[in-house]
This record gives structure tokens, sequence and C-alpha cells, in this order.
């Protein structure tokens, strides 16, 4: 079964609308790239390259573009990230060998394809060449190591007036961003919260704005603990139609909590998959870190702690995410 993680969900619905994608390339791509691309040809690619073993780990956005040289057409791989992965390379790698699979079986050429991280976590994102996780082999052996890069946005690298007001100028994607860099910091967020919205004030006033402020809305509540009654007071401040969205929206969201009981039940088991986990892979050292686990009652992070803790190495990787 998919695990649902809200943070994919809202990085999904983001990254779906096609103008987004052109001003987040905008403002962030390398020159010698961007310059590159025929921005008028991008295309979403609505083939999913996600089987059952990669549901967990990637978002499944991908576009493709030519390039003004050669008439040659290259992929774009959209992947976002909440927490600091060891090595991306290997989860990248699946889902490069997927496309081109796909390339294959339809008879057609490959083509490159650039892998694009979009991070918002906390902890230091180190970038490093794959051959560098091949720790004391013999230099006559890294030819046989694949070598390919990815180019990171770490949102923490902006400031909230960067991305206002300097780097992206589609209203959307500014509101998403600062939502995004902000969602781990929720007093922080909550504080500037209007500000952030307050850019969409005449969007909002547009169908295709209030979807997107519905998206924004279901994000909150399902990644923070920020009243939803909160969120919604505060459209109304800038949007009369935004806070009648809201208010219909937040009634959905209240009622479908009452009926999952804020899945109360699927934390409580989350937390005993962690400890059984922990214990029988640290033993009692690995029990030490329950005490921090036991005060997130966030469903997103315990899933990505339980996934951790079956893929980690050490318990260091898994204290970065409490």
């Amino acid at each position: 079964m998919e695990i649902f993680n809200p943070h994919d969900k809202f990085f999904k619905e983001t990254f779906s609308i096609r103008e987004n994608v052109i001003d987040f390339l905008k403002g962030t791509f390398p020159e010698e790239i961007f310059k590159k691309l025929v921005l008028s040809t991008l295309t979403r690619d609505n083939n999913s390259y996600i089987d059952e073993e990669l549901k967990e780990h990637f978002s499944d956005i991908v576009y493709t573009c030519f390039c003004k040289d050669k008439e040659l057409k290259i992929t774009l791989l959209f992947e976002h990230k909440s927490y600091s992965v060891t090595c991306p390379h290997l989860q990248l790698l699946k889902y490069l060998l997927k496309i081109w699979e796909a390339s294959i079986k339809q008879t057609e050429k490959l083509i490159p394809v650039i892998p694009v991280i979009l991070y918002h976590g906390k902890e230091l994102w180190k970038v490093r060449r794959f051959s560098d996780y091949f720790e004391g082999i013999d230099e006559i052996f890294c030819r046989f190591v694949p070598e390919f890069e990815y180019l990171l946005t770490d949102l923490s690298k902006f400031s909230n007036e960067e991305i206002k007001q300097k780097v992206f100028k589609k209203v959307s994607l500014e509101i998403a961003l600062l939502v995004m860099r902000n969602i781990l910091n929720e007093k922080e967020l909550e504080k500037n919260l209007k500000d952030f919205l307050e850019i969409g004030r005449q969007y909002f006033e547009e169908e295709e704005g209030l979807k997107f402020l519905e998206s924004v809305i279901r994000y909150l509540y399902s990644s923070t603990e920020i009243e939803v009654g909160k969120v919604v007071n505060t459209i109304k401040e800038i949007s009369e139609k935004g806070g009648e969205m809201g208010t219909t929206t937040a009634a959905k969201l209240i009622e479908k909590g009452k009926i999952e009981g804020k899945i109360e039940g699927k934390i409580e088991g989350l937390k005993e998959a962690i400890e059984i986990g922990l214990e029988l892979k640290y033993g009692v050292e690995g029990l030490k870190l329950l005490e921090r686990i036991n005060n997130i009652s966030l469903v997103e992070k315990l899933e990505a702690i339980k996934e951790a803790v079956k893929i980690s190495k050490n318990m260091e990787e898994i204290e970065k995410l409490l």
C-alpha cells in the first residue's frame, strides 16, 4: 500500500503546474543548462515510472524538453525531500533505470535525464559525488562506478524575502516554496502565514487560485499542528472568496479527522513498529531514542523514522530525523 506523505502530495500538486516548473527552472537552474532549453516544448510526462519498490521514495514528477542545439530531447526528473538522505544517488539511479528501460521497450533512443532535488529539511544536505561513497578503492576501479550528478535546490539557502521578491515570479510557486521552507518550524510559519498568503490576494479571486489555496490548507492540516480554524481566519482577512472556500475545506477536513480519529491508532502503531525495529537492530541503545520519538505526533515524520530504521547503518542516521 502506498504511504501517504503530505509533503510529497503538496510538492506534486505544485509541480504539476507547468508554469510553476518554468518559473522554478528560471530561478534555480545553472545558466549554462537553462539557456539551452526550449521552454515552449516543456511537456509533462504522464507515464508513471514508479513500481512498488519506489512508491515510498518518489513523487513521480517528470517533464521532457527539447534543447536548442541539436533538437536533443532531455528528461527533467523532479524529486522532493523533507529529510536528508545518506546516498541519494541510489534512489535516483533506480528511477533513471526505470525511465531508460521504458525508452528501450518503446524502441526509443536513450536521452539524458537531469535529476532535480528540492530539499526543505532541517539538517545540512551534503552534496557528494557517487564515487565518494566508495571509500578506499583503488583509482583503477573508479571507472566501474557509474558517475552522474543531480541538481539540488536547498530552500534553507534562500531567505523568505528572496523567495518572495527576487528569485521566483509565479505566485503559486512563491507561496508553495515559502510554506515548504517553513513547514518544519511551526512557530515561524504561523507567525508569517498571513504575510506569505498575502502574495495571493488577487490570485485567490480566480478559480485556479482557489484550487491552489485548498491544496495549501490541506497541506498545513496534514503536516502541522496549526489549528485549521486559525488558517481559515487568516485567509478571510485576505480574500472573501478564499475564506468561503477555506471554511468549506476545513469542515471537510475536520469531519474526515473525526472519522479517522485523526488516525491516532496509526500513530501508536507506527511508534510500536519503530520500537520493535530499534530493539531488533540496535538493542538497548536503540531504545534510548524512544523518549524523543514518543513526543512526535505527525504521521509523516513517524513513517520517515520507521523507514530510516529499516535502511539505517547506524543510529546517527535516525537521530538526524528527531
